[in-house]
């Protein structure tokens, strides 16, 4: 007997922005937003290096789309395709700026799996590295200076699925990937509450995971802008990828740090809860975030799971 719940055919429908912050001159934030990926990259580097890196991630990912529609019936990617075309990019950004920029990238597609995906997150998605609590972080925070390459060998070996053959997906039965690298955020709502699903790859999130400074702390750290995983630059780009179940009703954000470093995650619900008109809660969301303080570039995607209709988009920049 089958207890495996049938899939439900759905759409994703988003409304997106980005806006440059109050103290910042350029606005290195990219959005994607289609009904097959949607993605926020935050980039980072010297002039228009980090313009160029978060432009290279997104067009890239933009590929999936081009490959999914090249037939008269659409093909959902697979992970193991996702996850190559995130290779992709970091390739490309490496190529194109040497090391002088980087960027992080937070995205949710649409794929094609084997299996339902998981219904019920208990945590934010990631393998916490072996090395997290032995670092002493009070004086130096350069936590990519302190991993050596057998460390991140042996982490990336304990983590990365066997290479064992893979099932032929010959059905493709309907699941959301949410894939992240660095410090850009991917949220969900369902039935009212928020919860944080992907983990922060930083310096101050290594201090909160190893006891040393609380998350309201790690808010004003003064460095909370170093991140530990990167497309384009560091060592480590490999994202954490995770298959969810869609359920018709959850509300999903993904959000640049300029959005979540100045809005607590009970902001942050309140206003997905009360403003159910996407593009009016991305607006509030961009404007709440302005008014906290503004300090970075402001990306927000909000996507809702809707029953199988045409999907729509609504982006803005600023």
């Amino acid at each position: 007997m089958n207890n495996e719940p049938t899939p439900v055919p759905f759409n994703l429908a988003a409304a997106g922005m980005t806006d440059v912050g109050r103290r910042r001159t350029e606005n290195q934030d990219r959005i994607l937003m289609h009904d097959i990926v949607y993605a926020v990259a935050d980039g980072m580097g010297g002039h228009e290096a980090g313009e160029v890196a978060s432009q290279l991630a997104v067009e890239t990912m933009q590929e999936i789309c081009t490959f999914a529609n090249k037939t008269s019936v659409r093909k959902l990617p697979t992970v193991a395709e996702v996850q190559r075309q995130v290779q992709l990019a970091d390739d490309r950004i490496r190529e194109a700026l040497e090391a002088r920029g980087g960027t992080t990238l937070c995205a949710l597609l649409q794929i094609k799996a084997p299996d339902q995906g998981r219904d019920n997150v208990t945590a934010p998605i990631s393998a916490v590295p072996p090395w997290t609590s032995s670092f002493s972080m009070k004086v130096n925070t350069d936590v990519i200076a302190k991993i050596t390459p057998e460390m991140l060998k042996e982490h990336r070996d304990s983590t990365t699925p066997g290479t064992a053959p893979q099932p032929v997906v010959t059905e493709e039965i309907p699941n959301l990937l949410l894939v992240n690298v660095g410090d850009s955020r991917g949220y969900r709502l369902r039935d009212g509450a928020l919860q944080q699903l992907t983990r922060d790859h930083s310096a101050v999130q290594e201090m909160v995971d190893a006891g040393q400074i609380t998350e309201f702390e790690a808010r004003n750290h003064p460095h909370r802008n170093l991140i530990t995983r990167a497309l384009g630059a560091g060592a480590e780009s490999q994202p954490d990828v995770t298959v969810l179940q869609p359920r018709i009703g959850d509300r999903y954000l993904l959000c640049s740090d300029g959005l979540s470093g100045e809005l607590t995650e009970d902001i942050l619900q309140t206003i997905l809860v009360n403003f159910k008109d996407r593009t009016e809660a991305v607006r509030v969301l961009t404007g709440a975030a302005l008014e906290a303080g503004g300090r970075d570039n402001i990306a927000v995607i909000v996507i809702d799971v809707v029953a199988a209709e045409n999907p729509t988009t609504d982006a803005e920049e600023n």
